[in-house]
């Protein structure tokens, strides 16, 4: 039954994101071998990494009584409690929303040309990275129709207001209509014009009879927001889901594992979910036939008399308190101001601090470490901050817990700075349709850590080059690793000159974003940064 609910166009979406996927393990440390070549680059790599946690970046919004969010807050400000115990905030800086937009850097080049990293590099047009990726997840399963009119209306207000650097994406609970993140105003406007209340599913659904139909319903919409999660989990920037639902029973304790389950896989992704009670400035329910009586799972109009229908009803809008309050997002409920909950939910708040911390003894057994957020003096302020994340695994896992602390970094943006690397992209046309895209990575390898060994320096870079569109699909994906076994003099001289990668990618004309990560074994530190590349 829940085929009927999936979404189609998102399973296409998913296998897109999935499209020249890194390796999926790094293979073992080669032993120091005094007659290797002093400098070796693979693109299938054959090094790992030794195991260790990156700094832990807690993205916090604080808001006024009023919704707006504030940003003349300092580091003194700010306490953090990992599991309860304060930690120590090590990094610190607040981000205005609309800040990071990149130059574009690449040039055309001479294909016959050595490719040297050029001192001056002619900037080209600004281009407006991706930064927010919001996925409006609307519940057309149970919503009445009075209900998604007027949400309907306030939806197409604020897509107006999305910033340039916003994708958006319109999912439902029956999977019609469904959009994949995109900036297009006009597809987006359509997308929305096309909800429709699925009353034909949901009564289709609870004709099973008795309690049945609605537990079809509920397993059905909570596998919908696991897909949408699992969509976002590939999107190279801020991830949030507002879901604009007038709430369903999950009380059963048969819910709760699948509830637990999205939690989990949220807090993993980084995604936060937003939650809208559609059924906007709570009214008694009997009062309103618009509204569809809910069987099964708890739910029904009559049932042991109208208080209890208004309780079972207020309870509908658990399960959107419970996912908000999971992953760190709000939930706006009571309040037929649909314009407000939008602006609050789905547009970029002004001002987002980020806070980073290392954690202290920590042990590698995957468990969760929920966070907490302390902001004084309180001055009446909200605090909006992610709630967790996993330790790592078990040592034994290092080479998988290496690989997939590179891929978040690859599908972040945040500028990582450990380690001293310099980002430049070169073109040329292959023919009218293709353009040859080199992007020369150069390590300044005067902070880089060896280890001496027989009589060299030694140690292993993994560089992961990433290529997304306009719209953060991530379309190509290349690894490399440096085998370095340097001698004392060759060291010597490297440490003046540094050393260049180049990577090449094939590409049709467009508006891109390169995403270089740089990590080393010896030092076990990790650099991350961006380039903007438009190809006419």
């Amino acid at each position: 039954m829940k085929s009927l609910f999936f979404l189609g166009c998102l399973a296409i979406s998913l296998a897109r994101a999935q499209t020249t996927p890194l390796p999926a393990t790094l293979p073992q440390q080669i032993p120091t071998n005094p007659n290797a070549p002093e400098m070796n680059t693979r693109e299938d790599p054959t090094a790992s990494f030794k195991s260790h946690v990156n700094l832990v970046m807690v993205p916090v919004v604080a808001r006024d009584a009023h919704g707006m969010a504030v940003g003349n807050l300092t580091k003194e400000n700010f306490q953090l409690f990992d599991k309860g115990k304060p930690q120590e905030i090590t990094r610190f800086s607040v981000e205005k929303a609309g800040s990071k937009a990149l130059a574009a850097d690449a040039t055309p080049a001479d294909p016959m040309a050595t490719l040297p990293i050029p001192v001056e590099v002619e900037k080209g047009p600004t281009v407006e990275i991706p930064e927010r990726f919001v996925a409006y997840l609307f519940d057309d399963v149970h919503i009445s129709v009075n209900d998604l009119t007027r949400i309907r209306d306030a939806a197409l207000r604020h897509i107006a207001t999305l910033r340039p650097s916003d994708r958006a994406a319109i999912y439902t609970m029956s999977g019609y209509p469904a959009l994949d993140f995109t900036d297009d105003q006009d597809r987006l406007r359509d997308a929305i014009l096309r909800l429709r209340p699925n009353i034909m599913t949901a009564v289709g659904a609870m004709a099973g009879g008795g309690g049945v139909g609605g537990e079809v319903t509920t397993m059905a919409s909570l596998g919908v927001i696991k897909d949408v999660i699992q969509r976002m989990a590939g999107t190279p920037g801020q991830r949030i889901i507002v879901m604009v639902s007038p709430g369903f029973f999950t009380l059963d304790p048969m819910y709760y594992p699948d509830k637990q389950d999205i939690l989990d896989r949220a807090i993993r992704s980084d995604v936060i979910i937003n939650g809208m009670d559609a059924r906007g400035l709570y009214t008694d329910p009997t009062l309103d036939a618009s509204r569809p009586s809910m069987s099964g799972g708890g739910g029904g109009r009559g049932r042991g008399g109208p208080a209890a229908a208004l309780t079972r009803e207020s309870m509908r809008s658990d399960i959107l308190a419970e996912m908000a309050s999971g992953t760190g997002g709000s939930f706006y409920q009571n309040s037929n101001d649909y314009d407000e909950g939008f602006r609050r939910l789905g547009s970029a708040p002004g001002y987002v601090y980020m806070l980073g911390f290392t954690p202290q003894n920590l042990k590698n057994d995957g468990s969760f470490h929920a966070l907490r957020v302390v902001v004084k003096p309180s001055n009446n302020l909200s605090m909006q901050a992610r709630r967790g994340y996993y330790a790592p695994k078990r040592l034994e896992d290092a080479a998988e817990t290496a690989q997939q602390e590179i891929e978040s970094a690859l599908f972040s943006r945040e500028d990582l700075q450990e380690l001293p690397i310099d980002l430049h992209t070169q073109f040329f046309k292959v023919d009218g349709d293709i353009a040859r895209m080199t992007v020369l990575l150069r390590l300044d390898l005067k902070l880089f850590k060896f280890r001496k060994s027989d009589g060299r320096n030694n140690n292993t870079v993994t560089m992961v080059t990433g290529v997304f569109d306009r719209d953060g699909n991530y379309m190509q994906g290349i690894q490399k690793v440096l085998t370095l076994h340097l001698k004392d003099d060759t060291l010597a001289n490297k440490l003046n000159r540094g050393a260049t990668i180049r990577t090449n990618f094939d590409l049709r004309p467009g508006t891109y974003l390169v995403r270089q990560v740089v990590r080393d074994a010896e030092g076990q530190q990790m650099s991350a940064t961006n380039a903007a590349v438009v190809i006419p």
